[in-house]
């Protein structure tokens, strides 16, 4: 593969993001200069989108940092980018580390992909009596994939947090502050983070139970961890809904106030 020389194809330009531009995810720390996009990147680039030296397109490492890139050289295989001046959007006034329950089939992709788009930090997938899906790693490893496309599709520039699965009693031991769990008989939850909740808020952490719901004993035990029951709505929602619906709460409130976009929002 020829290296062209980045300077000449005129790649720094200032200017506000352009929104048209295809963006890419590149391995972490991103720095101005000649890079490879990661195989996956690179195919995506070459085969998808069918882009050639001298094509403008936008990149992020997941960590905050992001940058505008023209595509230096490239092949069959490897994709080399020059990158101009990076800049780094901070991480949000609040984290919002989500508990959840694993719901069945496409249903956990989905819920992946929204819960990206929407600014949740950390996932947490949930092992509890009433819990019905347990996913393998491999399974893990292809929603991290999952959350790195939603991050490129919604301009996030900070990659959601996805851990491991874990018994809810190991989850249960891991609390040290107060946080909230979904159930019948609690307050709504706008309510509570406007009256009860000080702002900003270093850190929210939200539970979402399985869809046959807690057990009466894991709802005595949260409880007994520092759990406030909250409310999602008179209706019943599916395990995907609630987690959404908590996001966009939190969201709306304006405790993720240091916006995660590159440039700014944008619905497509």
């Amino acid at each position: 593969m020829g290296i062209l020389p980045g300077r000449a194809l005129g790649l720094h330009v200032s200017g506000e993001t352009n929104f048209m531009r295809p963006r890419f995810w590149i391995e972490p720390a991103l720095t101005s200069g000649l890079h490879l996009l990661p195989e996956t990147e690179a195919h995506h680039a070459r085969h998808v989108l069918r882009l050639a030296v001298g094509d403008p397109i936008e990149v992020f490492d997941g960590r905050g940092a992001s940058a505008e890139a023209l595509i230096a050289a490239c092949d069959k295989k490897r994709v080399q980018i020059d990158v101009g001046t990076v800049s780094t959007t901070p991480e949000p006034a609040t984290r919002l580390t989500i508990a959840t329950a694993v719901p069945k089939g496409e249903r956990m992709d989905w819920l992946v992909e929204k819960a990206t788009e929407l600014g949740v930090s950390r996932l947490i997938p949930l092992r509890t009596s009433r819990s019905s899906v347990d996913p393998r790693d491999s399974k893990l490893d292809r929603l991290r994939m999952q959350v790195i496309a939603a991050c490129k599709q919604s301009r996030r520039n900070h990659l959601m947090e996805l851990e491991p699965v874990v018994d809810f009693a190991e989850f249960l031991r891991s609390q040290t502050q107060p946080w909230f769990i979904a159930h019948p008989g609690g307050q709504p939850l706008a309510g509570v983070l406007c009256d009860h909740v000080p702002h900003p808020q270093p850190e929210l952490v939200m539970a979402i139970g399985p869809e046959g719901g807690w057990t009466d004993e894991e709802i005595t035990l949260a409880e007994a961890a520092q759990a406030r029951r909250i409310a999602l709505g008179s209706t019943i929602l599916r395990v995907e809904t609630a987690v959404l619906a908590v996001a966009a709460v939190v969201s709306a409130l304006g405790y993720r106030s240091h916006q995660d976009i590159g440039g700014g929002g944008q619905s497509e």
